[in-house]
């Protein structure tokens, strides 16, 4: 579990690292307005990509372990679902108008944003791929490499497309991610798995998860993905630029926390390891991933953020510092969430996550007109304080029962 923990970890690092970066260099050949209207288009494909997923991440990663010969089937299907919601959900973005002046107008553009929301759900959904067929490694090497390339390509079709090449910069190197790793699932990977036997849930348990994981995936993706778009709407373009880079932090750390968890539900659903080692092994790279990244937070906002622009630390350090001190109780959250997953308890942690990502929203656009941008730091806080006070004492009993092994 730990190296594949690991690799995770690394994948992470490299895209929210080199992601701080593009929006830097972003920063440093556009202007704040420029890089506000960018980051909130990037961000509006990235909801829309993530809801077309179906949730399909936490799904395959649940089920593939065990899928033998069937997990060509799983995944190529799963890949098709994805793509037609992407196309359908991209479409009516744009004719109903929600895409309000972040797109142009012309025919180029509009196709380049629905292919967008295509390719950045299928980049997605194939970590989960990788990470459930025990190649987490790859994920490493793939998103190391995408993120390198994006960080390469962006000055080019920034200065000559403006806003739609920033977003150019962002997709293209995903795209040809995508068809990488497809070409190598279907022609090494899968072949190799033809001789074992799999098996599946019934089609009914099997809908009704799919439905409960989306469900609360959307819910907290839809939280992380519209923040700077209220940001964008109630204080402008300027501040939507200030807020991106910590609010990348807290997405990345998260992630970071989440690639734990899935190491673990995917090592115990595959029945490798004792399940008690795998808890302690888990919880001591949990705390250690919380402790170092709040102290970052903390102590090295104001000139982490100072590297980027003056006006951006001067902006950025409260909210940054904020999130850090919410990251131990965005830990317990994780922890909670991981044995309900492994429970299948999907709609309970659904009704969770719809209501603290709820209230993360509420409290912002309450808080909006007297704290500035700090309010959605003061709110993430709040909220994940809330929730961790309400799921600790559930995961607490929950591994007090034990018997992880027989749910998985």
């Amino acid at each position: 579990m730990t190296a594949s923990a690991v690799s995770l970890m690394t994948a992470t690092i490299a895209t929210n690292a080199t992601g701080l970066l593009f929006w830097a260099v972003a920063a440093r050949i556009k202007s704040p307005r420029e890089v506000g209207h960018a980051a909130a288009l990037v961000a509006a494909a990235t909801l829309l990509a993530t809801l077309a997923q179906l949730n399909l991440t936490n799904v395959f990663i649940r089920l593939i372990p065990n899928s033998g010969n069937l997990a060509k089937s799983l995944v190529l299907r799963g890949y098709a679902a994805v793509t037609v919601f992407a196309v359908t959900l991209g479409v009516i973005y744009l004719v109903t108008g929600l895409s309000g002046n972040l797109i142009s107008g012309i025919f180029v553009a509009r196709l380049a944003f629905v292919l967008s929301v295509v390719v950045l759900a299928i980049f997605a959904l194939q970590d989960s791929v990788l990470t459930a067929l025990r190649l987490a490694p790859w994920v490493a090497v793939e998103n190391v490499s995408y993120s390198v390339s994006k960080l390469i390509l962006l000055p080019v079709p920034a200065l000559l497309l403006g806003i739609t090449g920033i977003l150019a910069a962002w997709v293209v190197p995903a795209a040809v991610a995508v068809a990488v790793v497809t070409w190598i699932l279907i022609h090494r990977v899968f072949p190799a798995r033809e001789r074992l036997e799999g098996k599946l849930p019934p089609v009914r348990k099997l809908l009704n998860f799919v439905a409960a994981e989306y469900v609360g995936n959307s819910c907290s993706t839809a939280t992380a993905q519209v923040m700077p778009l209220v940001i964008i709407w109630r204080l402008g373009a300027s501040d939507a630029a200030y807020f991106t880079l910590p609010w990348l932090v807290a997405q990345g750390v998260g992630f970071l926390m989440w690639n734990i968890g899935s190491s673990f539900v995917v090592e115990l659903a595959a029945a490798h390891g004792h399940a008690d080692q795998l808890v302690r092994r888990g919880g001591a790279l949990l705390a250690g991933v919380t402790l170092s990244a709040l102290m970052v937070c903390v102590l090295g906002a104001h000139p982490l953020l100072e590297i980027i622009g003056a006006r951006y630390a001067d902006h950025g350090t409260t909210l940054l510092r904020l999130i850090g001190l919410s990251l131990p109780f965005s830990a317990v959250v994780v922890i909670y969430s991981t044995l309900a997953w492994v429970d299948q308890r999907v709609w309970l942690l659904a009704g969770f996550l719809a209501l603290s990502g709820s209230a993360l929203m509420l409290t912002t656009l309450v808080l909006l007109p007297k704290l500035g941008l700090s309010a959605a730091g003061w709110a993430y806080l709040g909220t994940q304080a809330a929730a961790a006070l309400i799921m600790g004492p559930l995961a607490v009993a929950r591994l007090r029962r034990g018997q992880l092994a027989a749910a998985a």
